[in-house]
């Protein structure tokens, strides 16, 4: 087997891409959210019905749900277009898919499902103990529990296009844009910081920060967001199936905390999935340096020779070394984002 070192096609999304491409993707969602609340209301007003009462239809709360991630979709599309940039370095470095990264995005779904979410249940009670409501159930749900049709139907609303959307956006075009100047622990954590900042909610902050580095380190390292696409849909449809058919007792979100007993095993899990993710980690990233993928050497061009560095900077580096439209987009963009972040959360402690 070849163990030469592997190169990874270039990219052409800058930095400054990443930070603009989510600034204007929340202004494209905020829009998108707009635009389909008046249509409810004409809608609402031909129907004569009061707005609230349409909002409950199941049919218009699961259509809410596919808002999102078309807009997400669709402005990655228009973006490339407008700035004539390549989809494909998004999706790939230009390797051929390998089943290891592929078992390992598996397994790494099972891991956050029996291991990591009853450490979420813990935090979202002492969260609730607090005055938090949040709203844990799911449009459809009732009938996705009784027929197969509709379980299907929630897999690809629920599951499948939240999953191709948000890693085209996070660990597509957000983590490759900033690996191209820093290195991979940089890139992860940023993405993985605006992927939860995304989400606008306090109830799921922890589980998508783990979520959010699962996610990135497999894509970097594997060299493909299918390995995150992978990851994605299959942890959202362990969350819709044991939220429709609640087979695992400890996995339930109405679990009680009557003692200090019944905290402590939720952090064991939570711990011990961990210590079993970072083995995953090193296992795949060893296997990769030994090129145990099979990766071919890319002869390296020599625009790719004149911009990219040979040594990409760290967190110690980040912020002095962003220019200075890269710090305004970064800056106008958390706090958007921030802000509606803050407005979600404020909302589930009044409500």
């Amino acid at each position: 087997m070849d163990k030469q070192k592997f190169e990874v096609e270039r990219n052409e999304y800058s930095v400054l891409d990443a930070f603009k491409f989510f600034f204007y993707l929340i202004v494209a969602v905020i829009v998108a959210s707009l635009v389909y609340d008046i249509i409810l209301s004409f809608v609402a007003s031909g129907m004569g019905v009061e707005l609230s009462v349409l909002s409950e239809y199941e049919i218009v709360e699961a259509m809410s749900y596919i808002v999102n991630p078309i807009v997400l979709i669709v402005f990655f599309l228009v973006y490339n277009a407008k700035h004539k940039l390549r989809a494909r370095p998004i999706f790939s470095d230009g390797q051929k898919i390998s089943l290891l990264p592929i078992s390992v995005s598996i397994v790494l779904a099972i891991i956050a499902i029996f291991l990591f979410t009853p450490f979420m249940n813990l935090i979202e009670y002492g969260f609730m103990n607090l005055g938090y409501n949040p709203d844990n159930t799911i449009p459809l749900q009732d009938k996705m529990s009784t027929s197969f049709a509709y379980f299907m139907l929630g897999i690809l609303i629920y599951a499948l296009l939240p999953a191709i959307a948000e890693e085209i956006v996070f660990r597509g075009v957000i983590q490759k844009s900033i690996h191209s100047r820093y290195n991979g622990f940089v890139a992860i954590i940023v993405s993985t910081l605006l992927f939860v900042l995304m989400h606008g909610s306090l109830q799921q902050t922890m589980y998508q920060l783990v979520m959010g580095i699962m996610l990135g380190y497999v894509a970097l390292v594997g060299g493909s967001i299918l390995y995150s696409i992978i990851l994605h849909f299959l942890n959202n449809t362990f969350v819709i199936l044991f939220t429709c058919f609640n087979v695992v007792g400890y996995l339930s979100e109405e679990t009680y905390y009557y003692n200090i007993y019944s905290m402590i095993f939720p952090v064991c899990l939570f711990l011990l999935g961990l210590i079993l993710a970072g083995i995953l980690f090193w296992v795949l990233r060893y296997l990769r340096t030994k090129n145990f993928f099979r990766y071919e050497k890319k002869k390296k061009s020599k625009k790719d020779a004149d911009n990219v560095p040979d040594v990409k900077l760290g967190f110690k580096d980040f912020w002095h070394s962003l220019k200075y439209n890269e710090k305004v987009f970064a800056i106008v963009g958390i706090i958007l984002i921030g802000f509606i972040w803050i407005i979600n959360t404020v909302s589930q402690f009044i409500a």
